[in-house]
């Protein structure tokens, strides 16, 4: 794995671990999507559209 991937990783467990409940919510969507494809929950998150991230930062900030 390189340093990349792994700062990637290491960005969105952060935002997991300091998500507020409407973050989790929409965080447990993506979750639910990666289960069904058999994709990792990373592999979701970094394909979602920029406007999808924009709107689980927004929430984050609430």
């Amino acid at each position: 794995m390189s340093q990349i991937e792994r700062d990637f990783q290491r960005q969105v467990d952060e935002l997991v671990l300091t998500a507020t409940p409407e973050v989790l919510a929409k965080l447990a969507e993506i979750d639910a999507k990666c289960q069904m494809s058999g994709r990792t929950f990373y592999d979701v998150y970094s394909d979602l559209s920029d406007e999808d991230k924009r709107q689980i930062i927004i929430l984050k900030k609430d």
